[in-house]
């Protein structure tokens, strides 16, 4: 984070590493956006990325790694901005390249009959900026933006 954007509030969660917390986590989102002033629609986006975000790092990074890495979960960090709400979601998994993973699009999604696989397409084009820092000693970095 750069030293001069100024934080108008920030509150951090640690979410166990299983699906089953993901709810007090989009509760929390919603609140703070409530808080910040983010409209319902923005808001629900960014919560159905964050949700996306958070699945992905639990099945995905934590799924194929040992249990004391899986142990320490993720990290949220809810940030309010003068001009917007900032998601940073930290992991300790593997990590991936972010920004060559493929955001299926929607209409390839129905054709092939897919269950799965919309979530970087929802990471990537339901918040207005989106940042992936991989390094696994200080734990990996997802930063979604959303403007008020």
């Amino acid at each position: 984070m750069d030293h001069d954007e100024h934080i108008h509030g920030i509150v951090t969660l640690h979410i166990p590493g299983d699906l089953s917390y993901l709810q007090v986590a989009r509760q929390s989102l919603i609140d703070f956006c409530n808080k910040a002033g983010l409209p319902k629609t923005p808001t629900a986006e960014l919560e159905m990325a964050v949700d996306e975000a958070c699945t992905n790092i639990i099945e995905h990074a934590y799924g194929q790694t040992t249990a004391p890495v899986a142990s320490q979960g993720l990290r949220m960090n809810l940030i309010q901005q003068k001009d917007r709400v900032v998601v940073e979601l930290v992991d300790f998994g593997d990590g991936f390249d972010f920004d060559t993973q493929e955001a299926i699009d929607p209409e390839r999604y129905l054709a092939e009959k897919r269950e799965r696989g919309l979530g970087m397409f929802i990471i990537k084009n339901f918040v207005d900026n989106s940042h992936y820092e991989r390094d696994p000693r200080q734990g990996n970095r997802l930063r979604l933006e959303k403007l008020l």
